[in-house]
């Protein structure tokens, strides 16, 4: 895997994975300030931590399941890669263009909900 750079939920902060950090992890975490009454659910914070060490979160959202698919999204991005099969020259004349793929930037914002 090549770099791909995470923009914090908060904007703050910009990540490179696969430089410093090797992992972008789910976290499910008791919310200390709901914990007192109110339901079980309510409780919980449910986040997505990257980590080079250390953890540190980078977004959170309303359940488990939306942070499973912001990290299919990262995913995605991860093997993002641009490729052409190759075909006939362009140019009467010229060579044939080879297939080929490139690594091509990579940034992934995390989404606000």
């Amino acid at each position: 895997m090549s770099e791909v750079y995470i923009r914090s939920q908060n904007k703050e902060k910009l990540y490179r994975l696969g430089g410093n950090y090797a992992c972008v992890e789910y976290g499910e975490y008791e919310d200390i300030k709901k914990k007192r009454g109110g339901a079980e659910a309510d409780k919980k914070r449910h986040v997505i931590c990257i980590s080079d060490g250390c953890l540190e979160e980078i977004g959170e959202y309303a359940t488990k399941e939306r942070c499973l698919e912001v990290l299919d999204e990262i995913q995605k991005a991860c093997v993002s890669y641009l490729f052409t099969a190759g075909g006939a020259a362009v140019i009467r004349g010229g060579m044939d263009v080879q297939p080929f793929a490139a690594v091509i930037p990579r940034l992934y914002e995390m989404p606000e909900k």
